[in-house]
């Protein structure tokens, strides 16, 4: 009987340290933050280190990774954004990537935006502030925001 709980109480050890770790792992890899990347609205900051601030004659750019299906949702500010995303141990994959048509006087934004997107390989979350990377660079800053005011794009 004593042996028996002498190996219970190894194996409740054993566990309580292997939780431990998977946590910091979860940390490092960013995994953490999958909560709070899905369902969020991502507010565009910066794309490859051009800054873009609050515009009213602009629509306001935002990426959005929804929870339920792995759909990415979005405005490029200027046409609605739409793709799919996955996530594995910290790395980011976007695929699908495509948007409506409309024209716009800042195609440039969107153009870049898409460009960006397409090459996103990880990401990581401090406080507010989303950066998405592509090896290991920094491409791309969001933060985290309300649902933005979008004009009836079809």
């Amino acid at each position: 009987m004593k042996k028996i709980l002498r190996y219970s109480w190894l194996l409740l050890l054993f566990l309580f340290l292997s939780a431990c770790n998977l946590s910091e792992k979860n940390r490092r890899y960013g995994v953490e933050g999958d909560t709070e990347l899905k369902s969020s609205y991502w507010i565009l900051l910066s794309l490859q280190d051009q800054q873009f601030e609050d515009n009213p004659e602009n629509q306001t750019a935002y990426i959005r990774f929804e929870a339920g299906e792995n759909e990415l949702t979005g405005f490029t500010g200027c046409n609605r954004l739409m793709g799919r995303y996955s996530l594995s141990n910290g790395s980011l994959q976007l695929t699908n990537l495509a948007t409506t048509r409309a024209m716009c006087p800042i195609i440039e934004q969107e153009n870049l935006l898409m460009a960006v997107l397409k090459t996103v390989d990880s990401y990581e979350i401090a406080g507010d502030v989303l950066t998405l990377f592509h090896q290991k660079t920094a491409v791309a800053t969001f933060k985290t925001g309300s649902e933005p005011n979008m004009p009836d794009v079809r």
